[in-house]
């Protein structure tokens, strides 16, 4: 078999032949009187298809008995290839016209070893004894012995032109004035369902694609998709399975309930905070609208979802897909303050979009509030002891117990009452003292605050303030509860007596006096002791 070269490229040069230029006679050997170089046999007969040396050179007799020039030879199961002058070219690298309609390119190469012979594959498909180191480069060829190069299959030595071929190759080999093994990091472009982008992947040093896996590369770990495609953003932390299938997928919030990130630069991040918008693939909104958020990535580099994590002494909480949550939280009381926070106050609106009086107003029986520092860029912490949360109408002093939880009710430790964590307090408005409505036996004050028609704070005044239907507490700007206080004015001029849990067992614009005498003659009776008002 031979092939016609236009011989883009032939790598050496051969030495002109030393048979003597002007030979005429008919011993055995080499001849030229027919004006082609012959080799003559002992009966002087032109000897054909075979091989004969001269020098340091191999020359070949084609079928006619004429030295061949610059074509491909093709003896029992091998090829060679023969230069201008007819010399066999070893260890060299030659290329040809491209003739196939599989190729992109306007030629090919072939490589013709220190035997002269083509390397190429003896079978259909790419094994490792297939491939070939030349000059430090490894390379694998077809069974004509043309470089292979581009998106190759394991179990086909021929070129993949189509624009899928990507998808489901198991090497990459360059282009076709390359093609030697690509290794390490590599960005390709690719078409995807008809559109043209890139990817990274990741190589071995006989060119093969890492695929459907996670590997880690340089103390980073990374992970790819069944087509090879390194997975940017998010990826899901184990195998989905998709048919039958089990495979790496770029995680979406909505199914993974497993989630890395894993950067745009593909490295799963560990043990460390991350603030980041999320992919389109991921959450679709907050990708529209360029929210960023902080994450938290574990040691494996999963991210917290769905829970509270304690970092470097603080408590922080996760949503459903991982982003860091801030402000008023609630969580049912049988979560124990671990998972499902939820700021949702209904009608688009979170807690915070409320007024004070509002939020203190809610019922929210068989859930516990939290506050975690609505400084996100910042902290995002959760937050104990007092702290002031801002409201719709002002910004409302709240506290928190030491596990996180807004108070309720009486306080013992700061000696004040709290309503959804809000500290009740006189507003200075009405007045500089007010009162709150608690359940007991009359006078007696407890611990539970007992809203009177959904008002946890009284005014004098008001029509529910009334001391015989109701026990009320007094309390100042501060929240603070005035106990065992006699004659006690307000700013609007109205006198409270409490009794020793501070519920208001008188209250009146008319002063008490101990004594009958001048103008304040009238007698009343107050916690069993007798006065008098004018």
């Amino acid at each position: 078999m031979r092939k016609q070269t236009k011989l883009v490229a032939a790598l050496s040069a051969t030495a002109l032949l030393a048979i003597g230029a002007s030979a005429v006679s008919f011993a055995a050997g080499w001849n030229n009187t027919t004006g082609n170089w012959q080799y003559l046999d002992n009966d002087g007969n032109p000897i054909a298809d075979e091989w004969r040396k001269s020098g340091d050179y191999w020359f070949y007799l084609g079928s006619d008995g004429n030295m061949v020039t610059n074509e491909v030879v093709q003896k029992n199961e091998d090829f060679y290839y023969v230069n201008q002058d007819g010399a066999m070219v070893t260890n060299q690298w030659v290329a040809f016209d491209a003739v196939s309609d599989d190729s992109n390119a306007d030629h090919r190469w072939m490589y013709f070893g220190a035997d002269g012979k083509a390397y190429r594959d003896r079978k259909d498909g790419i094994t490792i004894s297939d491939i070939k180191t030349i000059n430090g480069k490894k390379y694998v060829f077809d069974q004509e012995g043309y470089m292979l190069y581009g998106w190759l299959q394991k179990d086909s030595s021929t070129l993949q032109p189509t624009d899928d071929a990507w998808s489901t190759a198991n090497y990459y080999y360059g282009g076709y004035d390359d093609g030697s093994a690509q290794h390490g990091w590599v960005q390709l472009n690719v078409n995807v369902n008809g559109e043209d982008t890139t990817a990274w992947f990741y190589l071995d040093d006989n060119g093969k694609i890492t695929k459907n896996t996670k590997k880690n590369i340089n103390g980073m770990t990374y992970y790819f998709r069944q087509d090879g495609r390194m997975i940017e953003d998010y990826s899901n932390a184990g195998k989905v399975q998709v048919a039958s299938d089990n495979v790496f997928l770029p995680a979406k919030a909505v199914t993974s309930s497993s989630t890395v990130y894993v950067n745009g630069d593909g490295g799963a991040r560990k043990n460390q905070w991350i603030w980041a918008v999320p992919s389109e693939e991921y959450l679709e909104k907050d990708y529209e609208n360029d929210r960023a958020s902080w994450w938290w990535a574990d040691g494996s580099g999963k991210l917290a979802k769905n829970t509270i994590k304690k970092i470097k002494g603080k408590v922080y909480a996760f949503d459903e897909n991982g982003r860091m949550i801030s402000g008023l939280q609630v969580s049912a009381t049988a979560n124990n303050g671990r998972k499902d926070f939820s700021d949702d106050a209904g009608n688009d609106n979170s807690y915070q979009d409320l007024t004070g009086e509002q939020f203190a107003n809610l019922s929210l029986t068989g859930y516990d509030i939290f506050f975690f520092s609505d400084d996100y860029a910042k902290d995002g912490s959760r937050k104990t002891g007092y702290q002031n949360v801002g409201f719709d109408d002002d910004a409302y002093q709240m506290y928190f117990n030491n596990n996180g939880k807004a108070a309720k009710d009486y306080v013992k430790k700061i000696k004040k009452y709290a309503q959804n964590g809000i500290v009740l307090k006189a507003n200075n408005d009405d007045s500089n003292y007010a009162v709150v409505p608690v359940s007991g036996a009359s006078g007696a004050a407890t611990e539970t605050i007992a809203p009177v028609n959904s008002k946890a704070v009284l005014y004098y005044g008001d029509p529910d303030f009334n001391i015989s239907s109701y026990n009320l507490v007094l309390i100042n700007t501060a929240g603070t509860v005035q106990k065992k206080k006699f004659n006690l004015k307000d700013s609007n001029d109205i006198y409270y007596v409490t009794n020793n849990d501070g519920v208001v067992i008188y209250a009146s614009a008319k002063k008490l006096y101990t004594s009958n005498a001048g103008d304040h003659t009238t007698a009343v009776t107050v916690g069993g002791t007798t006065y008098y008002v004018e």
